[in-house]
Order: C-alpha cells, then sequence, then structure tokens
C-alpha cells in the first residue's frame, strides 16, 4: 500500500486525534437506544464512556451472548436489556472456498421496547430485522414522513465488500438499499464499509465514521522488550481467534510450516490462542524441527495481554474478516502485523515496512519475503518498528469512539 492510500483511508476514518485533543463535550441531552446483536468486549469500554456522555444509554441486545463465543456475558454496570429473540443458525458458504457459522436473531419486541423507551435517537447495528423494526418505529415518530421525526434513526454498518460476497442477490440488495433510505445517518467502521454503502446509494453527507476500538483490558499497555533478547534468528509470534474455516488458520500453519523450510537458520515460536473445531487437526500436523506451535486454548483478558507481551509480531492468516479486532490489539501492544488482505484492519492501519506487513494470501513467496524484511532487523531496529505500531495506533481508543457516536447524537438532536 502507498503512503498516500494509508492517509486516506485514515483520513476516512475521521479526524479522530483532533477529537481526542479538544475539550470534553457537554453531555447530551437525549435518550439512545443502541440496538445489536451482543455485548462484545470491546464494546464495553466504549459503550461506558458512551453512557456517560449521554443523559441516558439504553442497550437492547438480541442475545446476553452468542453460542459459539467463548466470552461471558457482561452488562458493564450499564443499561442492558436482553430482547425476546428468535435466533436461527446459519452456515454461509463464501466463494472464496470458506464456509462460517453465522446467528440471525430476529427481536420479536423490538418496537415495544422503543415505545416504552422513548428514545431521542436509535442506533441499530447492522441491516437485518433489528434495524427494519427500527426504522418503522423511527418513521411512525414522524407519521410516516407526514412531519419531522421525532426520533432519528442511525443505521451503523460494519462490513467489507469481500465479507458480503457471499450475501449478494437481487432481493437483499433491494431490501438494503429501501433500509439505508430511512436513515437520517449511517456509520462506517472502515474505508472499504464506507465505499461499499456509496455504492449502494448512501448520500455521502449522512454517511460518519466510527471506529471500532481494542479492549483496553486485552492491550499491553507497558515497555516493549525483545522477547528473544539478542537472538536475532528466533522469531515469536502470535494468532489470537477461533480455530474456524474462516479464520485461515490451517492454511497460515501450512505456508508457515513452508517458509520454515525454506529458512533452516530461523527459529519460529507460534503461538495460538483460541479454540475451535480444527485444533485436533492443527494438532496433528508434522512440523520441520525449527517450528513449534503452542496451543493454548481459549485465555482470559489478562492471559492474552500477557501473551502480547511475550511477542513481537502478529501472523493474522484470515480469509475474511470485516474488520479484524485483534490487529488493533497487537498495534496496541507493540506487534508488528503480518496480515493479509482479506482483513478490512490490516488494508486500512497496515502499511509495508513500516509498522508491518500485508501479504497475497496463499502465496507464500509472498509471505516469506515479509518474514524475511523484518528478520533482516537489528534487535534494535525491530524494537523501534514496535514503537512504531503503537504510535501509528494511538488515535483508535475506547474514547474516540464513543465521542465520534456521541457526536453524531448530539448533531441529529440539534437538527
Amino acid at each position: 500500500m502507498s503512503d498516500s492510500q494509508l492517509t486516506q483511508n485514515v483520513t476516512l476514518l475521521g479526524n479522530a486525534a483532533a477529537t481526542a485533543n479538544a475539550a470534553p463535550a457537554e453531555k447530551v441531552d437525549a435518550t439512545v437506544v443502541c440496538l445489536q446483536n451482543f455485548l462484545a468486549p470491546n464494546m464495553i469500554a466504549v459503550c461506558q464512556s458512551w453512557s456517560e456522555k449521554t443523559r441516558h444509554l439504553i442497550l437492547l441486545v438480541s442475545v446476553a451472548m452468542e453460542g459459539n463465543r467463548a466470552w461471558t456475558a457482561d452488562d458493564g454496570g450499564m443499561d442492558l436489556r436482553v430482547q425476546r429473540t428468535w435466533t436461527h443458525a446459519r452456515t454461509d458458504h463464501h466463494p472464496g472456498g470458506y464456509s462460517d457459522v453465522n446467528y440471525i436473531h430476529v427481536p420479536l419486541d423490538t418496537i415495544g421496547q422503543l415505545r416504552r423507551a422513548k428514545p431521542d435517537v436509535v442506533v441499530s447495528c447492522e441491516l437485518g430485522m433489528r434495524s427494519i423494526l427500527s426504522a418503522i418505529y423511527a418513521s411512525a415518530t414522524g407519521w410516516f414522513g407526514l412531519r419531522r421525526r421525532r426520533c432519528q434513526l442511525v443505521l451503523a454498518i460494519s462490513t467489507s465488500p469481500w465479507i458480503e460476497a457471499s450475501r449478494s442477490g437481487f432481493l437483499r440488495r433491494t431490501q438494503r438499499r429501501w433500509l439505508l433510505r430511512f436513515a437520517d445517518a449511517v456509520t462506517y467502521h472502515g474505508p472499504e464499509c464506507r465505499d461499499w454503502l456509496v455504492e449502494l446509494g448512501v448520500p455521502e453527507k449522512e454517511l460518519y465514521p466510527w471506529i471500532y476500538a481494542a479492549d483496553p483490558t486485552k492491550v499491553y499497555a507497558g515497555a516493549l522488550q525483545s522477547p528473544a533478547g539478542e537472538n536475532r534468528s528466533s522469531l515469536r509470534l502470535i494468532t489470537v481467534g477461533q480455530l474456524i474455516d474462516r479464520k485461515g488458520v490451517r492454511e497460515g500453519l501450512g505456508e508457515l510450516i513452508e517458509v520454515a523450510k525454506r529458512m533452516p537458520n530461523v527459529v519460529f515460536h507460534w503461538t495460538l490462542l483460541g479454540d475451535g473445531p480444527l485444533m485436533p487437526v492443527l494438532r496433528e500436523t508434522q512440523l520441520p524441527t525449527n517450528l513449534t506451535v503452542d496451543f493454548r486454548g481459549n485465555v482470559n483478558s489478562e492471559e492474552i495481554r500477557d501473551a502480547y507481551r511475550e511477542h513481537e509480531m502478529m501472523f493474522f492468516p484470515t480469509r475474511g474478516d470485516e474488520w479484524g479486532l485483534v490487529v488493533d490489539e497487537a498495534m496496541h501492544s507493540g506487534l508488528v502485523v503480518i496480515g493479509n488482505d482479506r482483513a478490512q484492519a490490516v488494508v486500512t492501519l497496515v502499511q509495508t515496512d513500516i509498522n508491518g506487513y500485508i501479504y497475497a494470501p496463499g502465496n507464500v513467496n509472498s509471505l516469506q519475503t515479509a518474514i524475511e524484511s523484518f528478520m533482516s532487523r537489528s534487535p534494535g531496529e525491530r524494537l523501534r518498528m514496535r514503537e512504531t505500531v503503537r504510535k501509528s495506533v494511538a488515535d483508535r481508543t475506547h474514547e474516540i469512539s464513543a465521542q465520534q457516536i456521541s457526536d453524531l447524537v448530539a448533531k441529529l438532536k440539534s437538527n
């Protein structure tokens, strides 16, 4: 990626640094309801900060936690309400060759919950049934176009064209175009998402950034030290996530094995945090003598933070991620990221040879070139690169994410 492309990507996410340095804004005098599938760990800190900036923030979640997540449900001390929901598990088959299990949630009491809450602004995540029902409620507060709506609607979208390749179809695109026209504002979490929304017909004046932010409890913020000491021939890599088809760990292991065979003088240590159906297959794989794999399974936030401290590079071989929050976690922790363009976080945040490397998925030569480039640096140079990594994401925090959505709510409320 060129310097200009990276600058453009970061700019599209909003002037986050200016927001961070601005004087604290007054609390927004509004009742806001945010609807989402469930409260993910990274969203707890965002919503807590958002709640402090808002008169009343209500979180409506379809389920306390989805069945394929190892996370523990936590309301973060906020006003969180679990809806009555019908849930269906569906397996999506992506044209990229992988399958992924997704949960389709249909919250049955959305309109009733909104009537009781009487929100000034509704922020509904994604473009499914919860957003359709939210649009109906918001439209009813303006007598379906006969007067200005009392309740404003924000649709918060997190996706990418690559992810959407498995969700194509005329009827689905028509429904999404129709739904997006009901929104007073639409948020995007990355430049690829923004471009996709523009292609669907969302006016640019209605688009606002709302960045993903790493869970601060998982970030290592201490001093950086080389895990290998002065040993230039050793590389400690880490991958965090579910061991499922979509995450590409099986393909990543195959690529790493080939690179290790081509670089016999380098000792590779690869740590995998997470569990899933691919664990037995990965454990049974024959490894070259200069590659070890440490399977740690599901771990808590403190163990993730400690693991980041122990490593200097994140390997992210995903086959498809709408973003990839572990990339943010790793970069805040001072890890150089080597990942592919199937993750929006990688193409948005990583600049090759400066704060990480982008390699072509399935291309062992590309992966080897990236690793050789990093390994050619002295221990001091590797450490300085990791310090650069941290600086490159310094303006991507949960406070800034909360400020972005709070500022948008204030703008809608004042219009």
